[in-house]
């Protein structure tokens, strides 16, 4: 509730992944829904979290860890919205309903010398699922409207290196990945979220969100 809320102030500027691992995120007897996905808990188990509700803030450090409990949400998104941009994404979709393939071509404009080794990950997001959830204070709500669900990634848990050479100013660089959408996936509601990161730190550096259909 509290990023949904961070998302109608900061509207596109900010974009929402909800990762669902670690031992709250347990599919519970009784028909509740099962959002865990490999990548999510490689991504948890990695980055050491021991608990929920956790964030990451475009994986910065919050001293010795990337983990932002949800008091501290609001205000590491508004130092992040102030940073300069160092690339813009650019995501191109094609999708057949038929086969439900995606076809998706991501082109990354690079404003500034990068001398690091950088990451494309991208991530299949479906949102607005409803299904059972155990709400604190209320119980079992058999019709909670989950948002954001983080489904998988399409080119791996970490992605692919996109340079091996420093980044000159302006340079562009363009990827393409296909999948087909699962049939249990609502394709009305599913998004392509792409992001660069940081090779060695996983930090990340810009991101783009767009509608499959």
């Amino acid at each position: 509730e509290l990023a949904i809320d961070l998302q109608k102030q900061y509207g596109h500027d900010l974009i929402v992944l909800s990762v669902h691992a670690g031992d709250m995120s347990a599919p519970q007897p009784g028909n509740f829904p099962n959002f865990l996905t490999n990548d999510g808990t490689t991504w948890y188990t990695h980055f050491g979290f021991d608990h929920n509700p956790i964030g990451t803030i475009n994986r910065k450090l919050n001293g010795a860890t990337v983990a932002f409990n949800s008091p501290e949400w609001s205000e590491a998104v508004a130092s992040a919205l102030q940073e300069e941009a160092l690339l813009e994404m650019t995501p191109t979709i094609e999708y057949n309903p038929g086969t439900r393939n995606v076809k998706v071509d991501i082109t990354s404009k690079f404003l500034a010398e990068m001398p690091d080794t950088y990451s494309l990950v991208v991530c299949i997001m479906e949102d607005s699922i409803v299904g059972k959830q155990i709400v604190n204070g209320v119980g079992t709500v058999n019709e909670y409207m989950h948002r954001h669900v983080f489904r998988g990634t399409m080119n791996g848990t970490w992605g692919e290196e996109i340079n091996a050479e420093p980044i000159a100013p302006g340079q562009e660089i363009a990827k393409s990945y296909t999948g087909t959408l699962k049939e249990t996936f609502n394709e009305d509601q599913c998004y392509i979220i792409a992001y660069v990161a940081n090779s060695e730190t996983k930090e990340i550096l810009q991101v783009t969100e767009k509608k499959i259909k």
